[in-house]
């Protein structure tokens, strides 16, 4: 018989990336509490809370050598304490079924795999860059939005109307915006910017999630 794979999952809101069980042999531990968290006994820990401090890194490094994975679209691997794994834990793609990750070594752990397999998800290794592949490109079409907004172009409701019926995305921009939360929006745009100034965030965006 398998051991059970012990899976502790900290999200403070419930979201679609994991359902609420998988199949044997895993066991998800879900939470809402860091400390609760950080208590499990668990072979793998997801953060989809993760914030990027160094507090918080210093908290996750003590649960190695269990495999570590943190919700990072804004931080590569070099941000992050040796052996961490980042994850595009972001809601509301299509595809709910991938699992879009990074990491230094070359290949994933078999045992996150194993995880994957029985939660009905495929892991898909991506380059270790700011953004990862779709937050990066979301977040171009999200900023595009909120610049249309800016200048006064047409509605938040015309422009995710417009948007899901023109591309048959899940979600209009400002819909996953809400969704995914303007502070992080923001962060990953101004990340980008660094490297692109077409990511300049637009300054509405950047007012309204200043007043959060």
């Amino acid at each position: 018989m398998n051991l059970p794979i012990k899976v502790a999952i900290l999200a403070s809101e419930r979201q679609d990336l994991f359902p609420p069980n998988c199949t044997a042999p895993v066991e998800l531990l879900w939470t809402d509490s860091l400390d609760r968290f950080l208590e499990c006994s668990a072979s793998i820990f997801i953060d989809l809370d993760f914030d990027g401090s160094e507090f918080r890194k210093k908290q996750l490094v003590q649960l190695q050598p269990a495999i570590v994975v943190v919700n990072s679209v804004s931080w590569v691997c070099a941000d992050l304490p040796a052996g961490f794994i980042r994850l595009n834990g972001w809601p509301g793609f299509t595809h709910p079924e991938i699992l879009e990750l990074a990491a230094e070594s070359d290949q994933l752990p078999a045992l996150l795999s194993d995880f994957a397999v029985s939660c009905g998800k495929t892991c898909l290794k991506v380059p270790d860059t700011v953004g990862m592949v779709r937050p990066r490109i979301l977040a171009m079409i999200i900023n595009e939005a909120w610049l249309a907004l800016e200048e006064e172009i047409s509605s938040a409701t015309e422009i995710d109307t417009a948007m899901k019926m023109g591309t048959n995305y899940p979600l209009g921009p400002f819909e996953w915006t809400d969704r995914i939360g303007k502070k992080e929006v923001l962060t990953l745009l101004q990340q980008l910017a660094k490297q692109n100034p077409s990511f300049k965030p637009s300054s509405l965006l950047e007012r309204q999630t200043s007043e959060l």
